[in-house]
């Protein structure tokens, strides 16, 4: 049997039968790690496969006295950092376009609920007693402080916040369906 070493060096020269074996005795112990890492059989033999075209890529730059096992383990490393960063990347994008989809689905249906109220809501205030009816057009329409409403009209602040007060009763009770 050859060593892991002589392998190296034989995959340094292009010897795919070299390659072979040694992809052959370590491709078990990294994609058991693989798998651990992303509980996916798919993505870990991808990681794994990563792992063995990227040697196979850089053979030529191999330094096999400086080879040890632990060199393909921290490639894996590598490779599954990558991944989850890309994959945390892709789910922010997928999250991003289904809050998009999701605004764009609701914004429609909301525009014309809120139309709806408003012509109600409208109608609710136009049927209020005179009085309260002004005094809740200053301050829902012209956004009057209660000070300044009760020097519009002339009453006390007091007055104002009472026909506040009874105004949002009144509406909520005839507007309770929406």
């Amino acid at each position: 049997m050859v060593s892991e070493i002589e392998l190296i060096i034989l995959i340094k020269e292009g010897n795919i039968q070299a390659f072979d074996q040694f992809y052959k005795q370590n491709w078990r112990a990294l994609y058991q790690m693989a798998y651990r890492s992303t509980c996916s059989q798919e993505d870990a033999k991808d990681l794994v496969q990563t792992v063995f075209i990227n040697l196979w890529n850089c053979r030529y730059n191999l330094e096999p006295e400086r080879y040890n096992a632990s060199y393909l383990f921290r490639m894996l490393k590598n490779n599954i950092i990558n991944f989850y960063k890309q994959d945390s990347a892709r789910k922010k994008r997928l999250e991003k376009l289904l809050q998009f989809d999701n605004a764009d689905q609701y914004t429609n249906e909301d525009s014309l609920i809120a139309k709806e109220l408003s012509v109600v809501i409208e109608g609710e205030i136009k049927e209020l007693p005179r009085k309260m009816q002004e005094v809740f057009i200053l301050s829902r329409h012209q956004n009057l402080s209660v000070n300044e409403i009760s020097e519009t009209l002339n009453i006390t602040p007091r007055t104002v916040k009472n026909q506040l007060s009874n105004a949002l009763k009144i509406l909520r009770t005839k507007l309770g369906m929406f």
